[in-house]
């Protein structure tokens, strides 16, 4: 039930996007998982994705930015961390459960606090910070430290000239494989049957980023890279627009995405380097830098 009327509801469960234990996340129907090409790092969190639209609509396709989705969709995103790290993958706690919601004129940022028993999730409009204990690598007690941000500040990333936009759900992004039912598919050509996707081309003919982890070029990957995880603010409107440093994999020119590029703004956050990308030279770049 997604009432914008009567949104946003006070714990997660009313929204009825999963059956069964909540926990669990299996999706109703009409409630789409997905996956990205060049996920953002998010202090090792674990994420599950999910597309709601509302019944009989569909989205459309886009060259470069966000689809466009129909009011009344949800975009949902869960942060899962592992318990015991020296099984990853194996236990994990979920921590938080993220929805934007399309409304008429904007998207809307809501954002959900699981409780220890992993049975619901609460609305929270202030953040928080959650400390997780865990067992690293080599069996040793161990905590993290995970903060959940504030209402206002998921603006700092999906913001873009001061209007909040989705982020991952583009075609070079979402334009992959994936498996569903046991078999491996086409992600593009499988929400085209569930339905969502009016008219897709075949999707070789589409931008694709390169998988970062995968064996493409090293310049490809690097570039799908940096998109996921500072293009959105390292862009025009971007938080990081006034720097000049575009990382968008879309931008051609080595000079505007960093090569031999001074920095505008950057102050200490230079390391004491002089360009942001010294080609040949990791240990002299700024990116390399900030990034560590």
């Amino acid at each position: 039930t997604v009432d914008l009327a009567t949104l946003p509801y006070e714990t997660l469960s009313e929204y009825g996007f999963f059956v069964g234990e909540l926990v669990d996340e299996v999706p109703t129907t009409g409630v789409l998982p997905y996956q990205v090409v060049a996920p953002l790092w998010s202090d090792g969190a674990h994420k599950g994705r999910f597309l709601y639209l509302p019944e009989g609509e569909t989205l459309t396709l886009t060259d470069e930015d966000e689809w466009e989705l129909p009011v009344g969709s949800v975009a949902i995103k869960s942060f899962y961390l592992d318990i015991d790290r020296s099984s990853p993958a194996e236990e994990l706690q979920t921590i938080e459960t993220r929805l934007l919601v399309r409304e008429e004129e904007v998207w809307k940022s809501y954002i959900y606090r699981w409780n220890d028993e992993q049975t619901e999730a609460t609305r929270i409009k202030a953040g928080a910070d959650v400390r997780v204990p865990y067992t690293d690598a080599d069996g040793q007690p161990a905590e993290q430290l995970y903060i959940i941000p504030d209402q206002n500040t998921c603006g700092e990333c999906h913001e873009r000239d001061d209007v909040l936009r989705l982020l991952g759900v583009s075609t070079a992004q979402m334009n992959r494989d994936v498996e569903r039912d046991g078999e491996t598919v086409s992600q593009l050509e499988w929400l085209a049957e569930q339905g969502v996707i009016a008219e897709l081309p075949d999707p070789t003919t589409l931008p694709a980023f390169a998988d970062p982890a995968g064996d493409a070029e090293l310049d490809a990957r690097a570039r799908s890279y940096l998109h996921g995880n500072c293009g959105h603010c390292h862009r025009p409107g971007g938080g990081g627009g006034t720097s000049g440093l575009k990382l968008l994999y879309a931008e051609t020119d080595p000079a505007e995405y960093g090569v031999c590029k001074v920095p505008a703004a950057a102050g200490p956050g230079t390391g004491g380097n002089s360009f942001a990308i010294v080609p040949g030279h990791p240990e002299e770049s700024i990116v390399v830098f900030r990034m560590g």
